[in-house]
């Protein structure tokens, strides 16, 4: 009787390894999701104000904790932009700090004041997905909210961009903004259920055991296989 030749074992071992380690990422990729749903029910109007660069800076992606948080950021303006939805003008500027350069959505009026110090408050806000990637009329206008489209323009640009209730210390013309500080947040939907994601984390690391233990039973089988063998071979 033969016993399995080396590159079936290396088979067998890969591909156990394999599987274990897909089945424990899936594992936690679910756990992530109901976690993203817990937070995204929890009640965050009521949260102070913090300074961007406490939770935020230059490379840093979006998390649900992060997303319509109440920041403060000061710094000056160096360029003005404009998008247009269902008809109105809304101005966009793109503030200078320290840690790094940021778009604000203001609201409605005057281009911003260039090169004068300003704080703004406002919520972060994570960059439009609508529009195309290109300029539509102009060099000032924005097909959507979003720092990759003047990627090559300037560098340090922070992703995403602060939607403004507050401006202090412009010295520009009264505007309509954005978003008034007491507006409701909106409702961030994380598609499923926590139950559902929860016992998704539960099957996908049933799995790994299940594997586990077939990739032993087969381990063990085929050492007794070859254990049986040996006699036989040796009566020949």
């Amino acid at each position: 009787m033969k016993t399995r030749s080396t590159l079936w074992w290396i088979t067998l071992h890969l591909t156990s390894l394999v599987l274990v380690a897909s089945f424990f990422s899936l594992g936690q990729w679910q756990l992530h999701r109901a976690a993203d749903l817990k937070a995204s029910v929890k009640p965050v109007a009521d949260i102070a104000e913090v300074p961007l660069s406490q939770i935020f800076s230059v490379g840093q992606k979006f998390s649900s904790m992060q997303s319509e948080r109440r920041v403060t950021v000061s710094g000056r303006y160096i360029a003005n932009y404009y998008v247009v939805d269902a008809g109105t003008r809304s101005e966009v500027s793109l503030l200078e700090t320290t840690s790094g350069s940021i778009l604000v959505l203001r609201g409605v009026g005057q281009p911003a004041q260039t090169n004068e110090d300003v704080t703004i408050g406002g919520r972060l806000t994570s960059p439009s997905s609508d529009g195309t990637d290109s300029n539509t009329n102009g060099p000032d206008q924005l097909s959507r909210i979003d720092p990759v489209l003047i990627a090559g323009q300037f560098d340090r640009l922070m992703n995403g961009y602060v939607t403004a209730y507050a401006e202090r210390g412009s010295t520009a013309s009264s505007m309509k903004f954005a978003l008034t500080e007491s507006a409701p947040l909106p409702i961030k939907k994380v598609p499923g259920f926590y139950w559902q994601h929860l016992l998704y984390v539960v099957l996908w690391w049933m799995l790994i055991l299940m594997v586990i233990y077939l990739w032993a039973r087969t381990i063990r089988l085929e050492r007794k296989i070859g254990m049986l063998a040996e006699p036989t071979e040796g009566t020949k």
